[in-house]
């Protein structure tokens, strides 16, 4: 058993900013340690869930192998149902009919259970940008459909034509162009913000969710499968 007690389960009087700032990196660094497991050419017309299935099942071998001290303590979800709060005059959606979360990162190294959301959609030649950040995609977050609580969640890319920087710049200006259709935050704008040396393609957007809710950070990381 470890006895590094920097790594044991800690109570929520720790300091919970310093983990966070843990947390988001390790998140990504599992992101990108699955990746390099894949033949990212073996995906280039695959659709979105049959990628997804494979970067989590990668993921799990990476985590099953525990080559790092933390984690034992994460775990990784595959197409995980979002159950709904109950609200008044409006039926909360049950059992098969629950929407289902593309990918859902778990620690259990602070209580309560820290947790990081994903949607992923693909970009291509017949996948915009559109679709990326419409209402399945980004817009899944921003009506709270998606992590209504959280104040940060992820969106994956999957590149399948030309390269990450090519639609990060679209992904830009679209949101330059239309910032009040995604609620953009003035002070929160689209910019390159890589959380971890290896996931240099992960940008950052602030957006308002309105409704008396807090806004919501989104790390947008770009994956090539081409």
């Amino acid at each position: 058993m470890n006895s590094s007690r920097s790594h044991q389960p800690r109570r929520p009087s720790s300091n919970l900013a310093d983990y966070d700032r843990l947390f988001v990196p390790r998140v990504h660094r599992l992101i990108v340690l699955g990746y390099n497991c894949l033949n990212p050419r073996q995906h280039a017309t695959d659709e979105e869930p049959a990628i997804t299935g494979d970067l989590i099942e990668a993921i799990d071998t990476v985590l099953d192998e525990r080559s790092t001290k933390w984690m034992p303590f994460y775990f990784v979800g595959d197409d995980p149902p979002v159950n709904e709060p109950q609200r008044r005059g409006r039926p909360r959606r049950r059992g098969k009919h629950r929407r289902r979360l593309d990918i859902c990162f778990v620690s259990s190294e602070l209580s309560p259970r820290t947790r990081f959301r994903f949607e992923c959609k693909r970009l291509g030649k017949h996948y915009p940008v559109t679709g990326y950040l419409g209402r399945e995609g980004l817009g899944r977050f921003l009506r709270a459909e998606y992590a209504r609580e959280d104040v940060r969640a992820g969106m994956l890319g999957y590149v399948q034509s030309d390269d990450e920087e090519t639609w990060a710049e679209k992904l830009h200006h679209k949101l330059v162009d239309s910032p009040g259709d995604y609620a953009v935050r003035q002070y929160s704008p689209w910019r390159h913000e890589p959380v971890t040396s290896e996931c240099p393609y992960t940008y950052r957007s602030g957006h308002g969710r309105g409704s008396g809710r807090k806004p919501i950070e989104i790390y947008h990381t770009l994956l090539r499968f081409c």
